[in-house]
C-alpha cells in the first residue's frame, strides 16, 4: 500500500473521529439563555399527618386546581379519573392514602415543551398548597418523563408521562385501622 492509498482510506476514519469528538464537545454545551432545571428536593417532614377525610378534602382540592391549570395551559389535553382512591399500610408502618389518580387524553411531553409549560402552570398551584415547585425532571429509566414534589407532611405529587400522562398523589394519613372503608363515598 502506498502513502496516497493510506491517506485516502484514512479520511473516512478521520472524519468519523472528528464528528464523534465534535459531538461530544457540543453535547456538553448549553444553549445561551437556557436554564438547567434540577428536580425539587423533598423538604423535611415537619407536619403530622391528618385524618383520612381531612386529607382527602385537602389534596383533592390540589388535584382539581392542578388539572384545571394544566387544561388551561394545554387546551387540547383533558384529564379524567384513572383509578379510585385507596388506603393501605406502607412497609414503614405508616398508613398511606393513594388519592384517585388522573390520566391525560394525550401525551404531554411534546405539547408542554418537555414539561416547561407544565411547570409554568403547576408551580403556582403547588406553592398555594404548600408544595415546592417541580423545578425539573427526575432521572427515571424506561422512557418515562417524571416530575414530583413533596410537602412537609410527606405527601408526594407526581406527574409521569409516556403516553398518556398520569397524575398521582400519595399522602401519609392518621388512621387506626388503615382500612379502605375509611374513605368517604363520593
Amino acid at each position: 500500500m502506498n502513502c496516497r492509498t493510506l491517506r485516502t482510506s484514512a479520511r473516512p476514519f478521520a472524519l468519523a473521529a472528528a464528528l464523534v469528538v465534535g459531538s461530544v464537545g457540543i453535547a456538553g454545551c448549553s444553549v445561551p439563555g437556557e436554564t438547567k432545571r434540577e428536580p425539587s428536593k423533598a423538604p423535611p417532614i415537619t407536619s403530622e399527618p391528618a385524618p383520612v377525610a381531612e386529607s382527602i378534602a385537602k389534596y383533592d382540592a390540589l388535584t382539581a386546581e392542578l388539572v384545571a391549570a394544566l387544561e388551561e395551559k394545554m387546551p387540547g389535553i383533558t384529564w379524567a379519573v384513572d383509578d379510585t382512591a385507596d388506603l393501605s399500610p406502607a412497609q414503614d408502618g405508616r398508613c398511606m392514602l393513594y388519592l384517585q389518580s388522573m390520566q391525560s387524553s394525550a401525551d404531554i411531553v411534546e405539547p408542554s415543551r418537555n414539561f416547561e409549560d407544565l411547570f409554568a402552570a403547576a408551580d403556582p398551584v403547588l406553592e398555594k398548597h404548600g408544595f415546592p415547585a417541580f423545578n425539573g425532571i427526575d432521572p427515571v429509566p424506561g422512557g418515562w418523563v417524571v416530575t414530583r414534589s413533596t410537602d412537609a407532611v410527606g405527601a408526594t405529587l407526581s406527574i409521569r408521562s409516556k403516553f398518556p400522562a398520569y397524575l398521582e398523589l400519595t399522602v401519609p394519613v392518621k388512621s387506626e385501622s388503615c382500612d379502605p372503608k375509611e374513605i368517604p363515598a363520593s
